[in-house]
């Protein structure tokens, strides 16, 4: 019974101190991201431009070591080129390539948006109707500013994440101490 009891403490002793260091660094990042949107908003570009390549990689050494060789996956391997390009523009211009990432998301919440209005104004028999219309407003909305202006969405949708971030860091930082109390 007192060995249950050790390894409990022991357990929720090295807990504590996880929680409270990823709070930090959550923290530290979220400030980071929050007071360097930009720059922020330039990286992660780059990173997707990085997965991005390593996909189209991915995508050529399939093609090539298909059953049938390149003849039978040429799809595959044109795609696999076309994506290497395209994560190569992506790193070199990561401010028009995340236009037209942040663009194409302000598309599909336009969209998402009128198919909710669509949707709340039809169905008779839907509960909630009235919330899902607002919805749809908020999406329509939103969608439409970052259309307009998709730099603006990106800087704006990090410095949502950076303050998430700070935020869940923080309630970290408070739950690692509450373990240690206990």
């Amino acid at each position: 019974m007192t060995d249950d009891t050790v390894v409990a403490v022991q357990v929720t002793h090295v807990k504590w101190g996880a929680l409270v260091l990823i709070g930090l660094l959550a923290v530290v990042f979220g400030l980071l991201i929050v007071l360097f949107p930009g720059i922020s908003a330039t990286v992660l570009v780059e990173l997707i431009g990085i997965f991005i390549i390593v996909l189209s990689f991915g995508a050529l050494m399939i093609a090539a070591v298909s059953p049938g060789g390149w003849k039978n996956a040429a799809l595959l391997a044109i795609l696999g080129i076309i994506g290497f390009f395209f994560g190569i523009v992506t790193i070199l211009s990561p401010v028009v390539m995340g236009g037209v990432i942040f663009t194409l998301v302000g598309i599909a919440l336009f969209v998402a948006g009128l198919i909710c209005l669509i949707l709340a104004s039809t169905e008779k028999y839907m509960t909630h109707r009235g919330i899902f219309a607002l919805q749809g407003i908020i999406s329509l909305v939103c969608g439409f500013l970052i259309i307009i202006l998709p730099i603006f969405g990106a800087v704006l949708a990090l410095i949502f994440i950076g303050a998430y971030f700070v935020f869940w860091g923080i309630l970290s930082i408070i739950l690692g101490y509450s373990f240690r109390c206990a």
